[in-house]
């Protein structure tokens, strides 16, 4: 008896040891990998390491740092990450870290509560503005892909009633022309990325020949597709983890009457095209359009028309401009995250009987956004 307990002692021993040093020699080794600054899965920058300043060890704070520096830096870290999330699916779990896990392939963004009061709030600040300018708003507010593509969620998956948040907004918004395309996306399929949360150019089109319809009051443009590139991995393929999802394409939207575009941006940087080419080689390629998130953009057309277009913007709109900017001879572009300045300096007062003024967000987006107290 003696005999065995001695012999089960001396296994345990053996394994603790062969733990410990596993423990060590990775924690060594994880301490001299190569480093980078920037994580392509996860589309982020990573912790860099922590200062050895005296302040910050006796604060506590080089600990925390240093956790945070550690995980960010772990050897084969998109590996575990991926490792998790397929075991995670495995074991029947439908979603991770705020992505549905879908059919098809499908990664879509939980929308699964609600600010109605901050909802009330922003549709307050629309209302003031437009009794400020006199004039009436179109606001158009993108379902997400958890209602867009519904069909392809997990029988379990719960989120807001998108449907009924759209009309309860409508409502509320009074004269406003509330432009809701929440069934017109439905009669499309796959209007969304499979990576990404973003809309794609089918359901930016559907908005668009519903806003000709309903604001232009004229057929809409006739359009074809490039497939630029087949290498799209968005914002979901980042947070998910489930980074086995294959790719997205990206194309450019060109149209049947090409005419010239000059863009420019609020540090004075000129483009004459909606498109750049280079972000296609980068991690976010949603930034081929519009060349992603700026304050303020100008974009003037060959579209001698004397139309104008003011745009109040998420980036859901940045794939809707190419569509939109057919119509207009001018169209400016505010993002409230970054633009501070009075908007309603912009409309041309000689102009204003052609002057057209557009809120284009993402539904959650505008549940959540705290920039429209600004707008105005």
């Amino acid at each position: 008896m003696k005999k065995t307990d001695q012999k089960q002692k001396q296994i345990r021993m053996v394994v603790t040891g062969v733990f410990c040093l596993f423990i060590f020699a990775l924690s060594v080794a994880n301490l001299f990998a190569p480093k980078k600054d920037f994580s392509e899965n996860e589309n982020r920058m990573l912790s860099p390491f922590p200062s050895l300043s005296a302040r910050n060890i006796l604060l506590g704070d080089f600990d925390t740092e240093f956790e945070t520096w550690f995980a960010d830096h772990f050897i084969g870290r998109d590996d575990w990450i991926m490792r998790k999330a397929s075991l995670r699916t495995d074991f029947g779990a439908i979603d991770n870290n705020g992505v549905w896990l879908c059919r098809d392939h499908r990664l879509v963004s939980q929308f699964l509560t609600c600010d109605y009061e901050n909802v009330e709030k922003n549709i307050s600040y629309l209302q003031e503005f437009s009794e400020e300018n006199d004039m009436t708003l179109n606001i158009l507010l993108v379902p997400t892909a958890a209602y867009g593509e519904k069909k392809y969620l997990p029988l379990a998956a719960a989120n807001v009633d998108e449907k009924a948040l759209l009309e309860r907004i409508g409502e509320s918004l009074g004269n406003q022309n509330f432009i809701d395309i929440s069934d017109d996306l439905l009669s499309v399929n796959d209007a969304y990325f499979r990576t990404d949360h973003h809309w794609n150019e089918k359901g930016a089109l559907i908005a668009y020949q519903v806003i000709c319809k309903e604001v232009l009051g004229r057929k809409p443009e006739n359009f074809t597709y490039e497939d630029v590139s087949d290498s799209f991995r968005g914002s979901m393929y980042s947070r998910s983890g489930a980074f086995w999802t294959p790719a997205d394409s990206i194309y450019r939207i060109i149209p049947e009457y090409d005419i010239p575009v000059t863009v420019t941006f609020e540090d004075g940087r000129v483009m004459d095209t909606m498109f750049v080419d280079e972000h296609l080689q980068e991690k976010d390629q949603y930034t081929y359009y519009l060349d992603g998130n700026h304050g303020y953009v100008n974009i003037k057309t060959g579209n001698a028309n004397g139309r104008k277009a003011i745009v109040v913007k998420d980036s859901f709109a940045h794939i809707l401009l190419p569509y939109l900017a057919q119509e207009y001879e001018e169209v400016e572009v505010f993002d409230l995250r970054y633009y501070t300045e009075s908007i309603s300096e912009h409309i041309d007062e000689e102009n204003r009987e052609k002057t057209d003024i557009y809120v284009i967000y993402g539904l959650d987006t505008f549940c959540s956004d705290n920039y429209l107290s600004i707008f105005w």
